[in-house]
């Protein structure tokens, strides 16, 4: 699908508000993106049992910040931050991170397949507020894995049930390494796999509004963020970090299972839970 012409968008805000989603060219300079990549295979290396195999295309991780500082800054990012800052106002706040792992292989369909966040429940899909922020660490192109998002479909096209998605409408996100894309958590959106996909890294940052319970409690907040004081920063910007209220969705931790749990191994439960094996 063939974005808007760039003369008839008249801001980012109402982009967005159109669309779902904005994408920012050149968001991570080599540089940057060379030190990510470089956290990223560290991480695997040395937490490898930190990490979530859900098949073979898909493994991730929630929980990196707790190990490391190397991905703060994509958090901070001034030239995105600001532009999160206009849609969602000086209440911002972040609430999880993660990185995406997408290797190469002969599946057809992610297995989230069209989907939104935060709750898979579509007559709760209004009460999905948060936006993400999406980075690409590795050049994506027409041959490989990308995201892929309906257009419309957080506002305009809200009605629409991802099961009844029509091929052909969808907008695939295709870009350099260091392309970003904000989008709406509301956007009906899926991984879209290709068979001849390279590897693909993503790093995948959500926020919301201080004023809301949180909406996913897999990422820790460490003390080094919460306890920053940085005056370019949105000051409510790491406030859940000890939030108690949880929007009852996907990224609420089951209850009946220990806090001290690591969060991988959580995460594992869960999937059993959801497949058990007969």
């Amino acid at each position: 699908m063939t974005p808007n012409p760039k003369n008839s968008i008249a801001s980012p805000a109402q982009e967005f508000h159109e669309r779902g989603f904005l994408i920012i060219p050149g968001a991570l300079s080599a540089e940057q993106l060379s030190r990510l990549n470089r956290a990223v295979d560290e991480d695997c290396e040395r937490h490898g049992n930190q990490w979530v195999t859900f098949d073979e295309s898909l493994i991730e991780t929630p929980d990196v910040l707790s190990r490391t500082a190397e991905f703060d800054f994509t958090i901070e990012n001034l030239r995105p931050l600001g532009i999160l800052r206009s849609l969602i106002g000086e209440l911002i706040t972040f609430e999880e991170f993660e990185i995406l792992i997408r290797n190469p292989t002969n599946k057809t369909q992610d297995l989230k397949a069209w989907h939104r966040d935060a709750t898979r429940d579509y007559s709760r899909r209004m009460e999905i507020e948060y936006v993400s922020l999406v980075y690409y660490l590795t050049d994506v192109t027409e041959n490989d894995h990308c995201l892929s998002i309906i257009p419309g479909s957080h506002y305009g096209l809200v009605d629409l049930k991802p099961a009844e998605v029509t091929p052909g409408t969808e907008f695939d996100v295709i870009g350099p390494a260091g392309t970003a894309v904000i989008f709406h958590g509301r956007s009906i959106h899926a991984g879209k796999l290709k068979p001849r996909s390279r590897q693909r890294r993503t790093l995948h940052i959500y926020y919301a509004r201080a004023d809301q319970p949180r909406y996913s409690e897999w990422t820790e907040i460490p003390p080094r963020l919460y306890q920053k004081a940085d005056p370019r920063l949105p000051p409510l910007l790491y406030s859940k970090w000890n939030a108690t209220q949880v929007f009852e969705g996907v990224g609420k931790k089951p209850r009946d299972l220990p806090p001290s749990m690591p969060v991988a191994e959580m995460i594992r439960e869960v999937q059993r839970r959801a497949n058990p094996v007969v």
